[in-house]
């Protein structure tokens, strides 16, 4: 359907109107600047009509001059908003006003951003600035900016793709899985209807070597069919494997959340660091990440968005990482709808609310079982809390340092509101992409959970700023730490131990027991942090050398970002409408063929455990 004709048919008063697509979004550039202040109730209608989301702005030729601009932003915003950096993107005639208070840039309901709009016709974008500074979210900002030009064409292909492809009638949708099933890492299944090919997620496995670690493509697999990637979140599991997807020639869009762009590419970068230093090589490049970053488009959680012509896409929270998604596909205009969790937390954390469960449609679902064995029952988080804070104390009164591997994203910012929680009084030292991710926490507070979040928003105090905590940022800082001889805590990447800085740390700590090394998230098998959560008294490193384990190993099962049995079952249980079929990934064999004969037994509901490169029709 041509919707940019109907469109400019129900506007006859906006002659000289360029009407186009961006994404899955219709967007009117007008000179009529009376229109542009008082279109709602006219565009509104439209809206209801078409059922898609239009937006009007301003042709950029007839804007104000940027330095009219800025000078008029910072009269009306108040000077307590502490606007930071001012940015402009002439292409969608939008300025981005980087700020420290966002709501008082903001203004009560919106009055100080209408007010930009009005005086100055650019679109305004309230941004808060990344705390504490990071060199790598200043980075991709910067990609942004400067590929505006590239992602208005490449929005406006994606929309004429979407609305002007003609449709088959779409007979059948299947998943095909190609990696994460009977299994921990690698997740990747490709949805396909007769008119579209959309991979959800594209990780690789930590632990594995060689073709295990990537996810399974068969020799007739053509990647210039797929027509988007959907991401749920940034672990690198579920993302790792994306930029390589540039590298071999895809050119398609990648949906998630901001959030989950930002860490997505911030653990890529890394990982291409990583390789490179351990081996020589990666699989990737930095320019293959840039590239992920320029083909990404945003999505708010709730936006519903077509994605291809029998395809709508809606995020809601997932409750596992900062941005994390489930993923709501609607088919063929509500045949089928499948929801696919990615990884999920469906109880209260420290960083984020539970898991949305309030789906009005859900026939087919796809569910993460990493904690799905009957023996998977985690603590409650306050119970954890108080073990971990026991575990610190009873370490330092013994002169020992405190070890705790970390992953970047998500459980590092958790055992750091922890510790500003309970007003911890040791040396915490911060090392790894943990102050990096800490800054995009700090940036997208609205993805916190509500707690959190009013205490960053409207208290102005945010636990990843406070001074509790030591970045170690250089070689030189690292060294320091490592000869202290008082007690202290480390958190440090990687969280599985299978590289980063956490290695120093092991080899320097790891031989003398007074010293206590916690373990706070999953340990897949094949990993350093596996072989030392299974008692090695002496563990091999990547390039040969051999550390022995003579310190305390604690496991805190309580503080991790999944759901375990009770909890996945309860997800399940408290959903509007039940599936009629369910598919258990994420989980190692014994552990996902468990929870899918209890979802069977307790829900009456067909739930299988797929393996790899089985394909399972849901329409």
């Amino acid at each position: 359907m041509d919707y940019l004709k109907i469109v400019e048919e129900n506007l006859p008063e906006l002659e000289d109107a360029r009407i186009h697509y961006e994404g899955s979004k219709i967007v009117v550039y007008t000179r009529n600047k009376e229109f542009f202040l008082a279109q709602d109730e006219k565009i509104r209608e439209i809206v209801e009509k078409i059922k898609k989301r239009i937006e009007v702005r301003i042709e950029p030729d007839s804007l104000p001059s940027t330095e009219e601009t800025i000078s008029k932003i910072r009269e009306i915003v108040p000077e307590e908003a502490k606007i930071e950096e001012i940015y402009f993107e002439p292409d969608f005639s939008k300025v981005t006003i980087n700020v420290g208070r966002p709501q008082i840039a903001i203004g009560e309901q919106g009055e100080v951003v209408r007010r930009i709009k009005k005086n100055t016709f650019w679109i305004p974008l309230v941004q808060r600035v990344a705390t504490p500074k990071s060199i790598h979210v200043e980075a991709i900002r910067k990609t942004l900016y400067q590929s505006s030009k590239f992602r208005k064409r490449f929005l406006n292909s994606i929309g004429k793709k979407i609305y002007l492809t003609e449709p088959k009638e779409t007979k059948y949708a299947r998943v095909i899985a190609l990696g994460s099933c009977r299994e921990v890492g690698r997740s990747c299944f490709l949805l396909q209807t007769p008119n579209s090919n959309i991979m959800l997620d594209c990780g690789i496995s930590t632990g594995a070597t060689g073709e295990d670690q990537y996810p399974i493509f068969s020799q007739d697999f053509n990647i210039s069919s797929l027509d988007a990637i959907v991401l749920s979140h940034a672990h690198l599991d579920h993302c790792g494997f994306i930029p390589y997807l540039y590298k071999m020639g895809y050119k398609g869009p990648v949906y998630c959340t901001e959030p989950t762009r930002e860490l997505a590419a911030l653990l890529q970068l890394d990982t291409v660091q990583l390789m490179q230093k351990e081996t020589g090589k990666s699989l990737y490049t930095s320019a293959d990440i840039k590239n992920m970053i320029k083909y990404a488009i945003p999505l708010k959680y709730k936006e519903v968005t077509d994605i291809t012509s029998d395809v709508r896409l809606i995020f809601e929270n997932a409750g596992h990482l900062l941005g994390s998604a489930i993923s709501h596909f609607n088919i063929a205009n509500g045949k089928e709808n499948l929801i696919y969790t990615g990884d999920i937390k469906y109880s209260v954390s420290n960083l984020l609310d539970p898991a949305f469960t309030q789906f009005l449609r859900c026939e087919g679902l796809i569910i993460e079982g990493t904690y799905g064995a009957q023996n998977d029952l985690t603590p409650r988080l306050e119970d954890s809390e108080k073990e971990l804070i026991s575990i610190i104390e009873e370490t330092s009164k013994r002169g020992g340092k405190i070890l705790i591997p970390s992953f970047a994203v998500g459980r590092g910012q958790e055992l750091m509101v922890i510790f500003e929680k309970y007003n911890i009084d040791l040396p915490i030292y911060v090392d790894g992409m943990i102050y990096d991710a800490s800054a995009i926490h700090s940036t997208y507070p609205k993805y916190l959970a509500y707690n959190l979040q009013r205490q960053i928003i409207d208290e102005n105090k945010n636990p990843f700023e406070s001074e509790r905590f030591i970045h170690v940022a250089s070689y030189r800082e690292r060294e320091q730490v490592l000869s202290d001889e008082k007690p202290c805590i480390i958190i440090a990447t990687s969280g599985m131990m299978n590289g980063g800085p956490i290695i120093e740390y092991l080899k320097k700590f790891g031989s003398d027991p007074k010293n206590t090394l916690i373990f706070v998230g999953y340990q897949a098998h094949g990993t350093l942090g596996s072989k030392i959560q299974q008692e090695y008294k002496e563990v091999e490193l990547q390039n040969g050398e051999k550390v022995e384990i003579n310190l305390e190993v604690k496991t805190m099962d309580g503080l991790s970002g999944h759901s375990d049995r009770k909890q996945l079952l309860n997800f399940i249980g408290h959903l509007k409408e039940k599936p009629k079929r369910v598919l258990v990934n994420h989980a190692e064999q014994s552990k996902a063929l468990s929870l899918a004969g209890a979802i069977q037994k307790i829900f009456d509901i067909e739930s299988y455990a797929p393996m790899n490169m089985e394909a399972i029709r849901f329409l």
